[in-house]
């Protein structure tokens, strides 16, 4: 077999619009020259039988914004897969030399691919085939399925920064509508407030923190009211960490707003007397994170650490509609592609 499928776009749309399923040959090694600009030195490269991916709301901007001339005009889009090597290839292969080998033929892996190297190749997770750097691949953890895998890396990269910028421990008080209230709970959470039963929400956190104001905020949603009501209850010196900004929509004008809001909280005077909100607002960015960070989080989820809450797995050929559950932005925990049928839901 020399072709393989993999889903592509080459215009700017969502999606369910611009996604087409088409057959491309199965990548070879070694890579092409010239090298791309995020690895120009020859080092391992690794071609990967993609199993499963993890789709991420990063990619459907990327679709909808990112204008072609700052991308390869026809990409397949997602960062996060699980998978098994099926080739490996190292610039010091003639010399016989093993000694900087990471991976084998047969090495099950997780990768998550930046989009410094995502956007000017064309390279993505909705592939059943990926050549890529081995550098952005770690080894999966034994007893992990290749679905909790492909769905760890990305997420699990932010969220450790989120913490870590946080602290460890303290009193967790989560915050979900009232269909998730048991999930979040089994998660870790000390409290858990419907936020449907609040409104304004932010109204509810003062009445009730502002006596016990929190040591520090998490915002998975990038929710500026509530970051513009914090100093009612947040703590001084406490960090307001979020995702970013949520848009209303994923079309340009609603983005481009959206950065802008996010730069003015960054780099506004945290001071009310110079027009700040009093509080530290923190953004949280893991476009280039490390293969040390990888393997962070990956040997987290070996251990059980952390888990992966899915909402749902979807075949390769309904790609389109995973996405629009997706845009939704109502999905109770991860979406999944299942790119090889082969391999079961649970398979390790």
């Amino acid at each position: 077999m020399t072709e393989s499928k993999a889903w592509v776009f080459s215009e700017r749309g969502l999606p369910w619009d611009v996604l087409n399923l088409r057959s491309q040959p199965i990548p070879t090694l070694p890579p092409p020259l010239p090298l791309p600009k995020d690895v120009p030195n020859p080092e391992e490269w690794i071609v990967v039988k993609v199993a499963f991916a993890g789709l991420n709301p990063g990619a459907i901007f990327q679709m909808t914004l990112v204008p072609p001339f700052i991308r390869k005009p026809t990409c397949v889009p997602e960062m996060d897969f699980s998978g098994t090597v099926i080739d490996v290839w190292h610039h010091d292969d003639k010399s016989g030399s093993a000694q900087s080998k990471r991976f084998n033929k047969a090495d099950k892996v997780l990768a998550m691919l930046p989009a410094s190297h995502t956007l000017p190749t064309g390279t993505g997770a909705l592939a059943e085939y990926v050549r890529i750097p081995a550098r952005y691949a770690v080894k999966k953890p034994e007893g992990v399925s290749f679905a909790d895998g492909a769905g760890c890396l990305l997420p699990g990269l932010t969220a450790r920064q989120l913490v870590n910028e946080s602290g460890p421990g303290g009193y967790i008080v989560g915050i979900c509508s009232g269909t998730n209230v048991e999930l979040v709970k089994s998660l870790g959470a000390d409290e858990v407030i419907d936020y449907t039963q609040h409104d304004p929400l932010s109204n509810h956190l003062t009445e009730k923190f502002s006596s016990n104001p929190f040591n520090t905020i998490i915002d998975t949603l990038g929710h500026q009211a509530l970051f513009l009501a914090s100093p009612s209850y947040l703590v001084v010196d406490g960090n307001y960490s979020s995702v970013g900004i949520k848009p209303p929509t994923f079309f340009v004008p609603d983005f481009l707003r959206a950065v802008l809001q996010m730069k003015l909280n960054e780099w506004w005077p945290v001071s009310p007397w110079l027009g700040g909100v009093g509080r530290r607002w923190l953004g949280t960015s893991m476009m280039s994170p490390t293969l040390e960070d990888r393997q962070a989080v990956a040997d987290m989820l070996g251990r059980g650490d952390i888990r992966l809450v899915k909402d749902s797995i979807w075949p390769f050929e309904e790609t389109k509609e995973a996405y629009r559950k997706l845009g939704g932005l109502h999905a109770r925990g991860k979406i999944l592609v299942k790119v090889d049928d082969q391999v079961g839901d649970d398979d390790c």
